[in-house]
């Protein structure tokens, strides 16, 4: 992009340059991660079936459009159900929820060698081995308008060729900072909206932003929130986390099953998104999925807040 000496200002931002991912042939970095996931997908022979687990967002299956697709299951635990035997010309998505399952994931890819890709987009923080194709959603945890990563063991050679352009739909990051978030609700929306059904490299805002956060920082800040919240909850959680986990986590997730809890704190003002509410049309009333999907709480542990918010969200949920 060529630009001009002088003239008028724009943004001032920092430099850390302390992204965890590095462009290449083997890292490709997209405009979502659902382009992330096409990119590798593009760059496999075409599998005869693709496993996918029930417990996942939609959006995931936008790429799959046009392959045949099986559903499997997971337990309480999020580890996943998988089939016994699956075909040598199969695939298999697995999930890393929140960047707390890396060790279900990684145990469950031995039993399927080659066959896997990994769905990391709710676990920016955690380095894949390198053997598993990965793909990755930084949007999910800092403010950036696009942005997906796609890295695998082998060369990404069909890659997007056209460049996202995401300064009219970053409306929403500014609406944020300067209204809260139910005033940049719907550009946020808008911005989505955008995304769907597109493929395309990651926009030259996007990168320049993600230059500009200090992801140490983040990881740091995550990490405490998350042990400080584990350390009160953890004997009320029906989820067995881990004391440390692998990589800085998402969110904290918290299945309590106190009712009401989920309207409280949202009264209480604590954003509390579904994870997903579309896997309450789509699966029995009685299975893991369901219940997961209409009990778990994603509290926010993520870099804006410290340990002061932290002990105000605890003092909103224990009795």
């Amino acid at each position: 992009m060529q630009d001009m000496m002088g003239g008028f200002f724009g943004l001032e931002l920092p430099v850390y340059h302390n992204f965890p991912f590095t462009e290449s042939d083997f890292c490709v970095w997209t405009n979502s991660g659902r382009s992330a996931l096409a990119c590798i997908l593009d760059n496999l022979p075409r599998p005869r079936r693709i496993h996918i687990p029930r417990f996942i967002c939609q959006t995931l299956t936008e790429p799959l459009s046009g392959f045949p697709t099986e559903s499997y299951s997971c337990r309480e635990d999020l580890s996943p159900i998988l089939p016994e035997v699956a075909g040598e010309d199969d695939l298999i998505i697995l999930v890393n929820y929140f960047g707390l399952t890396s060790q279900h994931v990684i145990s469950a890819a031995e039993q399927f060698p080659g066959q896997v890709i990994v769905d990391a987009t709710t676990a920016l923080f955690w380095q894949a081995p390198t053997h598993l194709p990965t793909f990755y959603s930084p949007r999910k945890f800092v403010g950036v308008p696009d942005g997906g990563i796609a890295c695998a063991p082998f060369p990404l050679i069909r890659k997007p060729g056209e460049t996202a352009l995401s300064s009219g739909t970053a409306l929403h990051l500014l609406q944020r900072m300067e209204s809260g978030i139910i005033a940049a609700a719907a550009a946020a929306q808008k911005a989505e909206n955008a995304l769907r059904n597109t493929r395309l490299a990651m926009s030259p805002l996007t990168r320049r932003l993600l230059n500009s956060i200090d992801f140490e920082a983040v990881a740091a800040r995550r990490t405490e929130n998350y042990h400080t919240l584990h350390r009160a909850l953890a004997p009320m959680n029906r989820l067995h986390l881990p004391e440390t986990p692998d990589s800085p986590p998402m969110y904290y997730p918290f299945v309590c099953g106190i009712p009401g809890m989920r309207d409280d704190l949202i009264d209480a003002g604590i954003a509390l998104p579904l994870f997903w509410e579309e896997v309450i049309a789509a699966t029995p009333a009685h299975s893991t999925e369901n219940r997961l999907a209409r009990t778990l709480l994603p509290l926010p542990i993520d870099q804006r807040y410290d340990r002061n918010d932290m002990q105000h969200l605890l003092h909103l949920i224990l009795p």
